[in-house]
């Protein structure tokens, strides 16, 4: 038997030798590597993310077939690498399916190959890596060095040397410099100089090579440069052509957003919410319960400062929870007469400035709740009684957006589509911190989904009216979502009906109906829970100017609680109105 075995390895392995043998002067495998991979095209195959995006298919392919070709001459190779005694112990390892255990081997092989040229400075342009021949980029005082001729060729440059001196022209512009000069011109059609770049680091010749510095010379350029530190990875992006590329896609959305009303000239925007909630809890013994909740909220806006009050009675809040039987051996009387009362009048007040990073929060019925099982804590009883919990998050992440956000908000600044998800991408890698490198495929995914709802080719036109239809069925998270909606792009305003099923967990069905304008709306939306309930919320929502400006700090002699965290437990500090510590 254990012949038999090795001897139908072997065989395999010459089979699968013979197969490939009219590919041995080609870049790839028969069948290509994307076929063993289960993919119809290299371009499919590439945009699944293989391996660390350094090699591009023709190199990944080669190396694969150069592995894959060594492997099945000698299947040893895959028996050293996965640690197996034999070539029985591994085919029996791999449920004798070698020949998926020699394309493993031969991809590993491949991606560890590529990992070790990930591990040094690498130069990314426009989303893809770009690829250095025979010399590769370096590191020297801190700035990452390229093979100018290489870089020049891939921006699309025409580079030539005379004399010492070395130009690369593109597009009308010159750029021309000297080696060990730290002094870049660019030039124009007409050989007006344009600007002078001086360098901090001269270009060098090294094997035969012209070695510049790549963020110089890409700027000068006109690309965006950023550096992903932990990948080690000059990013390299034309900012302008990425944002047209997109644009083109949303031509209806962006026509739709500029119809929209400028708020540019407004010193503050008062928006009023109201929302009707409804509840339907099924009970098939003693009958379904219906419970209403209403919801106001002001908010008056300015760019700079949120002054916003929200009110709501949640008495029904509590009949809910209190008419559970074991909410008695949770709640004494005393508490639940307490959760009654404060949940009967909540009102939430805060006030917010975007310059200081200051928020102030006011709402004595969530303190009572809390203070319940807290009654020796002075800082809750002083917030029961009306106190501001104060916060400041000037320095966090979320306070950089949020600031940004508002002034965008107010000034109604959405220029175009394109603009903002690069822009928006921009701000969260800085303010998150989350590195350059997949910069570029977070921009493909965020418009490859906002382009199945809302790209140009969803929508069909009638005059200014542009409707879409949507109707995806049972996707990979058995989700289903059916409906249309209309933009009107001479008024800005909108309508439509979606639906939606989810059976991936308890069967759900969300319909949401909405109508108006960005200024003044209304939208309804009902939430059904198989053999549960139904919750159905109606809001409308206006925006106005207004001659009030908000307010950004409490009233003087108002108590305020100043709130800090460290790691995982809360310091409370509490402030008095002469700023002295209580």
């Amino acid at each position: 038997m254990k012949k038999m075995k090795r001897f139908a390895s072997a065989a395999l392995a010459a089979l699968l030798l013979a197969g490939s043998a009219p590919s041995a002067l080609a870049l790839d495998t028969t069948p290509p590597m994307y076929k063993q991979f289960g993919c119809d095209s290299a371009e499919e195959y590439m945009d699944e993310g293989p391996g660390y995006g350094i090699f591009d298919y023709d190199t990944l392919s080669d190396h694969y077939r150069q592995h894959w070709e060594a492997i099945l001459k000698d299947p040893n190779i895959a028996v050293d690498y996965w640690g197996y005694g034999s070539l029985e112990d591994m085919s029996l390892g791999w449920n004798d399916d070698l020949e998926e255990c020699y394309r493993a081997t031969a991809y590993n092989m491949t991606i560890a190959e590529e990992y070790k040229l990930r591990c040094q400075p690498s130069v990314q342009l426009n989303g893809a890596y770009v690829h250095f021949a025979d010399a590769q980029p370096e590191k020297v005082n801190g700035r990452v060095m390229v093979p100018f001729r290489a870089i020049a060729e891939v921006l699309g440059a025409e580079v030539t040397y005379d004399a010492g001196k070395i130009t690369a022209k593109k597009d009308g512009e010159t750029l021309s410099f000297a080696l060990d000069g730290k002094q870049l011109t660019v030039t124009d059609s007409a050989g007006k100089t344009v600007k002078i770049v001086q360098l901090d680091t001269a270009p060098y010749k090294k094997g035969g090579r012209t070695y510049v510095p790549v963020r110089f010379f890409a700027e000068a350029f006109g690309l965006t440069v950023q550096w992903d530190q932990d990948m080690q990875t000059a990013v390299l992006y034309d900012r302008a052509a990425l944002v047209n590329d997109i644009d083109s896609k949303f031509t209806v959305l962006n026509k739709w957003i500029k119809a929209q009303p400028s708020t540019e000239n407004a010193k503050t925007l008062r928006t009023v919410a109201t929302i009707g909630a409804a509840y339907t809890a099924f009970d098939t013994i003693d009958g379904n319960k219906d419970y209403k909740v209403d919801v106001k909220a002001e908010i008056l806006a300015n760019g700079q400062a949120i002054e916003a009050t929200v009110t709501v009675d949640l008495r029904v809040l509590a009949s809910y929870f209190l008419g559970d039987s074991q909410a008695d051996d949770v709640l004494t009387a005393a508490q639940a007469a307490l959760l009654r009362s404060a949940l009967s009048n909540v009102k939430l007040e805060l006030l917010c400035s975007a310059d200081s990073g200051d928020l102030y929060l006011k709402c004595p019925a969530v303190a009572k709740i809390l203070a319940m099982d807290e009654t020796g804590d002075a800082n809750l009883k002083a917030l029961s009684n009306g106190a501001w919990l104060h916060i400041n998050w000037a320095d966090s992440t979320f306070g950089a957006l949020f600031s940004e956000n508002l002034k965008i908000l107010k000034n109604n600044t959405f220029t175009s589509v394109g603009e903002s998800i690069v822009a928006s991408n921009e701000s969260n890698v800085t303010a998150y911190e989350l590195g350059w490198e997949d910069f570029y495929r977070n921009i493909k995914n965020n418009v490859n989904r906002l382009n199945d709802l809302l790209g140009d080719e969803q929508f069909t036109a009638s005059g200014s009216r542009c409707t879409a239809k949507l109707d995806k069925q049972n996707d990979d998270y058995g989700q289903t979502m059916t409906g249309s909606y209309t933009l009107n792009t001479a008024d800005g305003s909108f309508s439509g009906t979606l639906e939606s099923r989810s059976d991936s967990w308890n069967t759900t069905k969300t319909v949401l109906t909405f109508s108006g304008s960005v200024q003044n709306c209304k939208l309804n939306v009902t939430y059904h829970t198989k053999n549960t309930g139904i919750l159905s919320l109606d809001i409308t929502l206006t925006t106005t100017e207004s001659s009030v400006e908000p307010k950004n700090t409490p009233p003087a002699g108002d108590k305020i609680v100043e709130w800090t965290q460290h790691d995982y437990s809360n310091d409370w500090d509490s402030v008095n109105p002469d700023g002295s510590l209580g």
